[in-house]
């Protein structure tokens, strides 16, 4: 009761005592102002509405060291602005007064501050930085510029040459991450000119009027030392050099196909020759050259032969251009087997033994017409010689056998046609047959034979018929004699008579028997013996 007695008392002096309502006031302040404000302590007006207890809120943001924050909370903008309770707190609430001249009243941790809570957040290299960095000595932080030039002017590579809005390009990351959007200039920067380094084109950090044109850059780099012009985007792209966008056959008259779609095109557009549209020359000669393996002797139109496949795909048709056909073995010969280095194409033989002189195992004794025998599959494919049209007739067993079992090399004409020339060494007979085999044997095989004794001067009766051949052909044949026909040419070792009666066995003996006697030649012969007769 005694505050509202004094208050009344107050209003009634109001009007006429200000002075005295002052000095009355300042008696009943809770506490000394801070430093900040003790000029104001002798009116309280100042900050107060005199017997109100409303908000001091508009008379603290009317101070002018106070009105950009003011308008900072207005126009929700700044750290006061930015906070969504500044509108309706007092400024009070966290500035409080009349604690004395050395109380603090910014509670301000530098070192928690969220910077978020300003209009400049923190990012990138910022982060790191110290506050003092930004926030100069003896002056308010919402002073502090924000522009990057205001900070960054002594890093400035390009010494003022763009301006001083360093964020168009740069970012708080670090000086060197450039975010320097170019497709807001003329020259929108594509593929590999987006990997470029900008001194690169902006040399000494020039950036006006720099040339646009690809040569400007890269005429350094033209392997065609400007035979094709400058306007190099006519067949290269801004993916890279390599990247090729002229199209040979849609923008000339000569389609690239299979092995002309490799080589570069230094390889057929060589400095010796003229630029596309001034003459070039076409021909495959101007540029095979180096790789006519026939020296000019098939001439220079390549095209006849060969195709853009590749030099080994030749695709000359020797039946239709010429005439000797390639088949068999000779289809798949290279051109120089028969046509030899230094031979003229349009004279050569085409008879077999012109090319295959050297390949004649028979020495010529064959003749030179080889295809009566051999085929083109192979020299030794179904040899056709019908040895039946030869003086030898191959029948039985010498139908099935290999022709080297007679003839013993390829000059086939020397082989001996009598059967001992090959079968010598198969006589069981050694010769005491003779060596007319045919006699006996036939080509069926050796142990088939016949022979007729009757057809000789000794035909074989009885006991002979059954003597084995040997017993009597112990000798070569040519050794034999007519004597070789009587029988003591085989029985004299069985004449019990011991010669005494001469060496005409038959005229006592028969042929069925040694034990047998012809009696009736007996009888002549002792008559004989008897008148004396001479033997």
């Amino acid at each position: 009761m005694r505050y509202l007695y004094l208050a009344v008392l107050l209003v009634g002096l109001a009007g006429s005592k200000t002075t005295m309502a002052a000095e009355i006031e300042q008696f009943f302040m809770p506490g000394e102002l801070i430093a900040g404000h003790e000029d104001l302590k002798s009116e309280c007006t100042n900050c107060h509405v005199r017997l109100r207890d409303t908000t001091q809120k508009k008379l603290c943001l009317d101070c002018h060291d106070h009105k950009p924050v003011a308008e900072d909370i207005e126009k929700n903008q700044g750290f006061h602005g930015k906070d969504k309770n500044a509108k309706s707190l007092d400024c009070k609430a966290c500035h409080s007064d009349h604690k004395g001249r050395d109380a603090k009243v910014v509670w301000l941790d530098r070192d928690t501050f969220d910077h978020r809570s300003t209009d400049f957040e923190l990012t990138g290299r910022h982060k790191l930085a110290d506050c003092g960095g930004c926030h100069l000595e003896n002056k308010k932080y919402r002073e502090t510029a924000q522009g990057c030039y205001d900070c960054h002017k002594e890093d400035d590579a390009h010494d003022g040459q763009l301006g001083k809005k360093c964020g168009s390009c740069h970012d708080a990351v670090g000086w060197g991450q450039s975010e320097f959007n170019h497709d807001k200039t003329d020259f929108k920067l594509k593929f590999a000119h987006q990997q470029v380094n900008c001194n690169a084109c902006h040399i000494k950090e020039k950036y006006k009027d720099t040339p646009k044109q690809c040569a400007s850059c890269h005429a350094i780099r033209d392997v065609h030392a400007s035979r094709f012009g400058k306007k190099c985007e006519s067949c290269h792209h801004e993916k890279g050099w390599d990247k090729s966008i002229f199209d040979h056959d849609r923008d000339t008259d000569y389609r690239l196909e299979d092995k002309h779609r490799g080589p570069s095109c230094n390889d057929c557009h060589a400095p010796k020759y003229k630029a596309p549209g001034k003459g070039l020359v076409r021909s495959c000669y101007s540029c095979h050259r180096s790789d006519d393996v026939h020296n000019e002797l098939n001439g220079k139109k390549c095209q006849d032969c060969h195709v853009v496949r590749g030099w080994a795909y030749a695709e000359f048709d020797h039946a239709a251009n010429t005439d000797f056909a390639l088949n068999g073995g000779h289809s798949n010969l290279a051109c120089e087997a028969c046509h030899a280095f230094g031979a003229e194409t349009k004279k050569i033989d085409t008879d077999c033994y012109s090319c295959h002189k050297q390949d004649d195992v028979h020495k010529r004794e064959q003749g030179t017409e080889c295809n009566q025998c051999h085929k083109e599959v192979a020299w030794l494919h179904d040899v056709r010689f019908d040895h039946d049209l030869s003086r030898f007739p191959l029948i039985g067993q010498h139908a099935v056998a290999g022709c080297e079992s007679c003839h013993q090399n390829s000059v086939f004409s020397d082989t001996d046609s009598q059967c001992v020339a090959c079968h010598g060494s198969d006589d069981v007979h050694r010769q005491g047959l003779g060596d007319d085999c045919a006699q006996c044997h036939n080509p069926n095989d050796w142990l088939i034979w016949f022979f007729d004794h009757d057809d000789t001067d000794f035909k074989l009766r009885q006991a002979h018929a059954e003597v084995h051949c040997h017993s009597c052909h112990t000798k070569p044949m040519e050794n034999m004699t007519d004597k070789g026909m009587r029988c003591i040419g085989c029985h004299r070792r069985d004449d019990i008579h011991d010669g005494q009666f001469g060496n005409n066995c038959e005229r006592c003996h028969t042929e069925e028997s040694f034990d047998i006697l012809n009696m009736q030649s007996l009888t002549s012969f002792g008559r004989q013996v008897t008148e004396g007769a001479p033997e």
